[in-house]
């Protein structure tokens, strides 16, 4: 078997397996949540979106490990940034695509860059390699133009982008390393750990310290919306107020149409889906960073580091309701973790 087929003939992983079962969890918590707190099915809408929306990402993510290096991925890639470019919308949600799709354009060049074979889906015609190359580079660019546009997200995309030049560093026909997709996942997981921390504490604070006050990115609303989020999982600890009450509860969150949100997905999660749902949210992080790291050891580093990126600026943000931000995460984490074991099984047969 070559190594082309064996990447993408393989079966899930059994770390794939277990982000199934805690995003099938996910789902059946939130139906379950929104029924029990009196809610309607309408509110729990994007709890419910998010396990699918995610799933096809990740579906999407090993058939372009399939097509990886090929001109119409490419081209693909760099329309969409052009499109998310140009369509206005949330601005942070913006910035958090522009991360991934720095992730999506350095996979694009390892696979070119290591000599894998171009698929080709207009039946056999080998596409240029200078534009295989090229428009990676190009969507790179724009992805760091939108990153650009929110200050936590410009900050995190130079360390995807670090762990991208690394891992094109890295880019020959080898096997995962398990000491690169522990190392990383740790690391990602402290990183999101750390900002986990540092917003709990910054929203039981009983003055906004005076640099944060200053800073436009991290303005007094989020203090008060935070604050509003752990008074409401206060009062409903385990099971949560339910999908939707969070904003029935803020009368900061009621003030501007723009603050409708906790922007934290954590305490969002926790406010309104209670412990339970806080914890399958953080399992379902873990779970996201294990599968990147089952790929070889140069796109591990990219998959976890785009995926831990998104977690942490979700920690003082609201994006997970955003489904092209949701649906291209889970594209390169799938895509990352496809390449898994593709060395080894190239010497099998």
């Amino acid at each position: 078997m070559d190594a082309h087929a064996a990447l993408t003939s393989r079966r899930p992983s059994c770390a794939e397996g277990v982000l199934a079962a805690l995003l099938g969890a996910w789902l059946l918590w939130a139906l379950l949540a929104t029924v029990l707190t009196g809610r309607t099915i309408g509110d729990g809408a994007e709890y419910a979106a998010l396990p699918v929306v995610l799933g096809a990402g990740l579906v999407l993510g090993r058939l372009c490990a399939r097509w990886a290096g090929g001109f119409v991925l490419s081209a693909a890639t760099t329309a969409l940034a052009l499109a998310v470019l140009v369509t206005p919308f949330y601005a942070n949600a913006q910035a958090a695509v522009g991360v991934q799709l720095v992730a999506l354009s350095g996979l694009l060049l390892s696979a070119a860059l290591a000599g894998r074979p171009v698929a080709s889906l207009g039946g056999g015609r080998r596409r240029s390699t200078t534009a295989a190359v090229v428009l990676p580079v190009l969507t790179g660019v724009l992805g760091v133009l939108l990153a650009a546009r929110a200050e936590a997200a410009s900050i995190l995309v130079v360390a995807v982008a670090a762990l991208v030049a690394l891992a094109l560093a890295l880019a020959r026909p080898v096997g995962v390393s398990r000491v690169v997709s522990v190392v990383s996942v740790g690391m990602g997981l402290v990183g999101v750990a750390g900002a986990l921390v540092v917003v709990i504490v910054l929203a039981r604070l009983p003055v906004w310290p005076q640099w944060l006050e200053e800073d436009d990115s991290l303005s007094w609303a989020r203090q008060l919306l935070w604050r509003d989020a752990l008074e409401l999982w206060g009062e409903h600890p385990v099971v949560g107020a339910g999908p939707g009450s969070f904003v029935e509860h803020s009368d900061v969150a009621r003030s501007e149409p723009h603050l409708y949100a906790v922007h934290s997905s954590v305490l969002q999660v926790g406010a309104e889906l209670g412990a339970v749902g806080a914890v399958l949210f953080l399992a379902v992080l873990v779970a996201g960073a294990s599968v990147a790291a089952q790929g070889d050891r140069a796109r591990a580093l990219i998959g976890v580091g785009a995926w831990c990126a998104l977690a942490v600026h979700s920690m003082i943000d609201h994006l997970y309701e955003f489904p092209v931000v949701v649906v291209l995460a889970g594209v390169v984490i799938g895509w990352a973790g496809a390449s898994a074991r593709r060395g080894r099984d190239a010497s099998v047969g």
